[in-house]
């Protein structure tokens, strides 16, 4: 599994993903967003390290120092 972190005003480039982890990577589909991270879809942190399942991390080097997202679920926010 792969997480795929990016700030909320730019899109992933699937062509890019697709092109470092293989023509066959898609995007997850919400039952194995809640097994693989222990989340509901929209509420995963992103720290593929904590998840029950593994996972890779790619983080966007555009990434602000201080970031907000969500901490499991939709309703609570953190920053960091």
């Amino acid at each position: 599994w792969l997480l795929a972190v990016v700030p909320a005003d730019r899109k992933l480039s699937w062509k890019k993903v697709r092109g470092a982890y293989g023509k066959a990577t898609r995007m997850a589909t919400p039952d194995e967003v809640s097994k693989v991270s222990g989340c509901v879809p929209g509420a995963v942190p992103p720290f593929a390290a904590a998840f029950p399942l593994q996972a890779a991390c790619v983080m966007d080097p555009g990434l602000p120092e201080t970031i907000n997202f969500n901490c499991g679920l939709r309703t609570r926010s953190i920053q960091m």
